[in-house]
């Protein structure tokens, strides 16, 4: 076959996979997105562009091809809802030299046997192969037929399958046009009009066979054509032509033996005529003793007789196949020209005793979470959004431009910046603005949990995990988190054990609960934050590298106050009119002689530093009957005594010395109360406790 960019292989496995009765989805190792086809992206109500690229389960929630990665298991078939729909799946996993690569979900319509194929030529080490070698080993299969057209109406590539059925070699067939080989064929019309022939019945050579036909497509342009086959014995190609020219889609479904798919057949006379290997083993009988008897002599409760007089059809019925074995049934007459010729039931094999005990699981589940969901929602949820956030100075203008790009993506972020400079208001405000903006916003600050805790609050953990664990266990934040962010602040203060975890939780997207072994796929996306140099921790070996580059995805740093002096009036004003309001106070404004402490100060501690000036300067004014703030209201400005000592410091010096003054000063404040001073202070109380034996303040 030529080799030509007409033909490459993306092109021809594009067509091969474009069928509207079955869905295809093919992922990296870091389960992003690489195939998927329009079936599928139908079926989400979504085009490729909001698919291709993104992470499986920013597509499919549900999706568990991650666990395929983590795993190399293959599930050969599940249920998988997908926007409402469910269908049976198969999940292989993509191998090349011993190591998973990729995944690739497929219904059913795709057999185990050739999906691994697939994969598997597709990694095959070495150099790339030519498409007709590719496709002949790929879809070789006794019961699979393919052939190709290009846009002269040549073929191009046929299977061995398919050469069986029309009975030819092929070099007789390679080059020739199709016409010559097959007269009757529609490839070429498929190829000039560019439409699916989805389901047709084809003979040759007295071999019956279901068709699928498709164009084959590059940059949008119709340069060929494929039928792929599904080759049927005579008895079954008889029924399909005498009975089944005018039927539903579910009799297509049952005619591939499908251990989780049952049917059976009558024709007018209520005759069986037809019972798959599934439904036979159900009945306790062998295909022998069924057809050809009449339906009730066999099965004496069967409703197809009805089906056959009334013409109904009967959809999710409940079939008592033998004591305490009941099935789900879906039951319709088959048509023929407007006339009744027979009638199918097409059972899904359920226990239903297991089927009730989970549907009343799943009630009892659902109304857990509805009261789970409301709770977590009122509880974590971000209060502040762009609009919030003040400032006009170039570099603040450009930090939020940047943060409202990254808003709708989900990427992992980064924000770096010094304390106090609004890292987490700038991830609740990305968080509000995002798709994710309806779910939760969970916060957790890496420094100020132990080790032993941080894991468990991270994680969650089961029931019996440790002396004191909660009854039933409890669920992690990153549970908490799916559907919404999870905020990970100080990640630069988490140890390295933990790091060793995150990365994992990062790559695969599952967790497990301290003390579990059920994995638990999540659907949050990560913003951390850190005032920490991570590339000089790196560098140090303080920080797995390899967790900094999964994190630094992209990154906003945010600028420090001294840098954006000429924002310092707005935020002072809009800081005011905050404090007024949770404090209950009446303070209008600043004198320009307490402005200018303000401007001629360094503020290591930045924006919240500030805060917390201005919070006890409104206090001081409110007590001596003052609605303006002067320059006696700051006095840790505004003192002639230095704050430091006048030998030389070094700037950490400075600030520690800076901390353990403003400590004392919340202490006191508070009266001494830690929580209140904590509080005061804007960090959490297990950090103040920290700080308070560091700067030996108790």
């Amino acid at each position: 076959m030529p080799n030509t960019p007409h033909f490459e292989l993306s092109n021809v496995m594009d067509a091969m996979i474009e069928n509207p009765n079955m869905f295809f989805a093919v992922v990296n190792a870091e389960g992003k997105l690489i195939s998927i086809s329009q079936t599928l992206l139908d079926l989400l109500e979504i085009d490729r562009a909001q698919a291709q690229g993104k992470h499986i389960l920013d597509v499919i929630p549900d999706g568990k091809l991650p666990e395929v990665l983590r795993t190399g298991r293959i599930d050969d078939a599940d249920v998988l809802w997908v926007n409402g729909h469910k269908t049976i799946v198969t999940r292989v996993p993509i191998m090349k030299n011993g190591e998973i690569v990729g995944a690739v979900c497929s219904s059913l319509f795709m057999d185990i046997a050739t999906a691994q194929e697939l994969v598997d030529k597709f990694n095959a080490p070495g150099p790339e192969t030519d498409l007709d070698i590719v496709i002949n080993e790929l879809i070789d299969s006794p019961s699979i037929g393919y052939i190709v057209i290009d846009l002269n109406g040549k073929i191009t590539d046929i299977n061995q399958t398919y050469l069986n059925a029309i009975g030819k070699k092929k070099r007789e067939v390679i080059g020739h046009p199709i016409k010559e080989i097959t007269p009757h064929s529609r490839l070429p019309e498929i190829m000039e009009t560019g439409k699916i022939d989805t389901v047709d019945v084809w003979t040759v050579n007295n071999r019956s066979m279901l068709v699928n036909r498709l164009p084959i497509k590059n940059n949008g342009k119709t340069v060929g054509a494929i039928a792929h086959t599904l080759v049927l014995d005579t008895t079954v190609h008889q029924f399909l032509l005498d009975k089944l020219q005018e039927t539903d889609d579910v009799v297509f479904e049952g005619l591939i033996e499908n251990p989780h798919t049952g049917y059976l057949t009558v024709n007018k006379d209520g005759i069986v005529t037809l019972i798959n290997k599934t439904m036979a083993d159900a009945l306790n009988l062998k295909t022998s003793e069924v057809i050809g008897k009449y339906i009730r002599d066999v099965i004496p409760n069967s409703k197809l007789p009805e089906i056959l007089a009334t013409g109904r059809t009967d959809r999710t019925d409940i079939w008592s196949i033998s004591p305490g074995h009941d099935i789900l049934v879906n039951r319709m007459p088959i048509l023929k020209d407007g006339q009744i010729i027979g009638a199918i039931v097409h059972s899904v094999i359920m226990d239903m005793a297991e089927v009730k005990d989970l549907i009343q699981r799943l009630q009892d589940t659902q109304q857990e979470l509805n009261i789970y969901k409301d709770v977590v929602s009122s509880i974590y949820r971000a209060k502040w959004n762009f609009d919030h956030l003040i400032g006009q100075s170039y570099d603040f203008l450009n930090i939020v431009a940047m943060a409202k790009q990254f808003s709708q993506t989900s990427s992992t972020l980064l924000i770096t910046g010094e304390s106090g400079t609004g890292k987490e208001l700038f991830a609740q405000a990305i968080h509000n603005a995002s798709p994710r903006s309806s779910g939760p916003f969970i916060r957790i600050n890496c420094a100020a949990l132990p080790e032993n805790l941080l894991e468990s609050e991270l994680f969650g953990y089961s029931e019996g995990a440790f002396t004191g664990a909660k009854k039933g266990g409890k669920p992690g934040k990153f549970e908490l988190a799916n559907g919404g962010t999870i905020f990970l602040d100080e990640i630069g203060d988490m140890p390295m054990s933990m790091q060793t975890k995150m990365l994992t939780v990062l790559q695969e997207r599952v967790i497990e609960r301290v003390g579990g072994t059920t994995p638990i796929q999540i659907n949050a996306r990560v913003i951390a934050a850190t005032n920490k140099d991570l590339e000089e921790m790196v560098r140090n070996q303080e920080f797995r590298d390899d967790l900094y580059y999964r994190l630094n995805v992209v990154q906003l740093k945010l600028p420090p106050l001294r840098r954006r002096m000429d924002d310092l009036p707005l935020l002072t004003a809009d800081l005011i009119n905050r404090l007024n309001i949770r404090l209950g106070t009446s303070v209008q404004r600043i004198s320009d002689e307490a402005m200018q402490l303000l401007n001629t100060y360094s503020w290591p501690g930045n924006i919240r530093e500030l805060e917390n000036i201005l919070e006890r300067a409104i206090n001081l004014a409110q007590m001596n009957s003052r609605i303006i703030i002067e320059p006696a209201d700051i006095p840790s400005l505004y003192d002639s005594t230095p704050e430091f000592p006048v030998e030389f410091k070094s700037m950490p010096e400075r600030i520690d010395d800076l901390e353990k003054h403003l400590i004392i000063q919340a202490l006191e404040n508070a009266q001494g109360n830690k929580t209140q001073a904590a509080q005061l202070l804007g960090i959490h109380s297990s950090a103040l406790y920290r700080k308070i034996t560091k700067y030996d303040l108790s």
